[in-house]
């Protein structure tokens, strides 16, 4: 049944005071909507669960900006329901975990540590090139010296107060497990839905990348119509505004494995990186509109979960870098001695025409990491079609950049200029399943080489050093 905004009102009664109501992200204006009862800063009623491991929570303070008096009680409240909302979604599919949250046990609060910046608010725009790095060295510093405030080593939520400077660029994104997001006072469950901001989904929306999770929506048929708009879609705008917003399948997988989402303390250190193969062999039947993935994989460390991204680039953003929030998942259970063996339902996609697709192949560990392998597709015409036997090279990491394209052949460095590739141009490359590509610092196939039989988004070691390459069946 389709989730209402009534229903999203009674899921929070029932977790709330009786005084208290649920209405729940693009960042833009945010003029304040009254709210319809005071906050009740006791706390009494909540479900505030804390784990072994749990989220850091940030306020970080320009020196020209302090925070807002009422900030712990009422970002508090907020947090344990973003604490029980993604309880609820994750429950859907079976995972009965709470993200966890440290308690100050003085005021009985959520333990948000309170750390001065070294600079004034526009020392911290928001651009992450600028301000994220320099934010997070400011606080691993604090770290060092209080290292008892800090629960998780991974995960944290950055809160700034809200810009009085008198412009609203400051930092708002998902940054590895760093999220930022601002406060000001409607940053409370009172102010949900608000029609004139997103900020409100739009922190629960950058959270979930500071716990692993990648933009993906909903699925056109079985899901979207049912369920809604995902968080990791665009979500942030439908939260904010009390509509229907669900966590995906893959999502609530990874989360499952997530460091702070456990009830004890675990004995794998998390998030370790698996030595590992994956070896898939895709079959189209346009005629059923289905996908079928078979094959195996290898991994040292155990998988949890398989998961299959389709992700169209329909636009200049999204190339190469799942950006554009279209991506589509879904979660498969590995078969028996490590095999492969899935099914997609084509009929799931929304886009198809003419669009190039990557299909992702993640190994979901049960510490938490995941690889990515991805393989290209191009919907033609609205048939799907695979890039089995070609190669493609980009000038920069993650498929970005000049793009060049080969079939099986040898390459000098004559030949791939004539290809339209420089020398000592190659940061990463797509590999075709059906081939193992050689490549050679030398020209004429000479000097050191490196042999992929996968993609790879950045060479590493060999950036920016191809001068000659062969292109084989496997």
């Amino acid at each position: 049944m389709k989730k209402t905004l009534s229903n999203i009102s009674s899921l929070i009664a029932g977790l709330f005071v009786a005084s208290l109501f649920l209405f729940s992200c693009s960042k833009d204006t945010n003029t304040p909507v009254e709210p319809v009862n005071p906050i009740d800063t006791t706390l009494t009623n909540l479900k505030f669960v804390s784990n072994p491991k749990n989220l850091n929570v940030i306020m970080f303070v320009p020196t020209d900006n302090p925070p807002l008096s009422d900030y712990k009680p009422r970002l508090s409240q907020l947090l344990v329901m973003f604490q029980s909302w993604y309880h609820e979604e994750m429950k859907r599919y079976g995972y009965d975990k709470y993200m966890g949250l440290s308690k100050d046990d003085s005021s009985k609060y959520v333990n948000i540590i309170e750390i001065p910046a070294q600079g004034a608010q526009a020392d911290y725009p928001y651009s992450s090139a600028i301000s994220a790095n320099k934010i997070i060295n400011e606080i691993k510093a604090y770290r060092t010296a209080h290292p008892e405030s800090f629960s998780s080593d991974n995960h944290y939520l950055i809160l700034l107060p809200e810009r009085t400077s008198g412009d609203t660029g400051q930092p708002f994104y998902g940054y590895g497990r760093y999220c930022f997001a601002l406060d000001n006072s409607s940053m409370s469950i009172n102010h949900i839905p608000n029609p004139n901001s997103n900020y409100l989904g739009g922190m629960l929306h950058e959270l979930g990348h500071g716990l692993n999770l990648p933009h993906n929506r909903a699925k056109y048929i079985s899901e979207e119509p049912s369920l809604g708009t995902s968080l990791m879609g665009s979500g942030n705008v439908s939260f904010s505004k009390g509509n229907p917003t669900f966590l995906t399948a893959v999502d609530a997988a990874i989360l499952n494995n997530n460091e702070i989402f456990q009830s004890v303390l675990a004995t794998n250190t998390a998030y370790q990186s698996a030595v590992f193969t994956v070896n898939p062999e895709f079959n189209i039947d346009n005629e059923n509109q289905k996908l079928n993935i078979s094959g195996n994989f290898t991994s040292d460390k155990e998988v949890s979960d398989i998961l299959i991204y389709l992700d169209p680039n329909v636009n200049n953003e999204g190339v190469g870098a799942n950006k554009d929030y279209n991506a589509i998942g879904w979660k498969f259970t590995p078969g028996p001695n490590n095999t492969i063996s899935c099914s997609i339902d084509l009929n799931e996609l929304y886009y198809k025409g003419n669009i190039p697709y990557e299909v992702k192949v993640k190994l979901l560990l049960k510490n938490g990491w995941n690889s990515t392998t991805s393989y290209d597709f191009q919907y033609i015409n609205d048939v799907l079609t695979s890039f089995d036997d070609f190669v493609f090279t980009f000038s920069n990491a993650y498929y970005a950049g000049d793009k060049g394209s080969l079939e099986i052949g040898n390459y000098t460095t004559a030949d791939l200029l004539a290809k339209g590739i420089t020398d000592n141009s190659i940061s990463s490359i797509k590999v075709g399943q059906n081939l193992k590509v050689t490549l050679f610092d030398g020209d004429n196939f000479t000097g050191d080489s490196l042999e992929l039989t996968s993609s790879s988004s950045y060479l590493s070691t060999f950036n920016d050093k191809v001068s000659s390459m062969k292109v084989e069946t496997k």
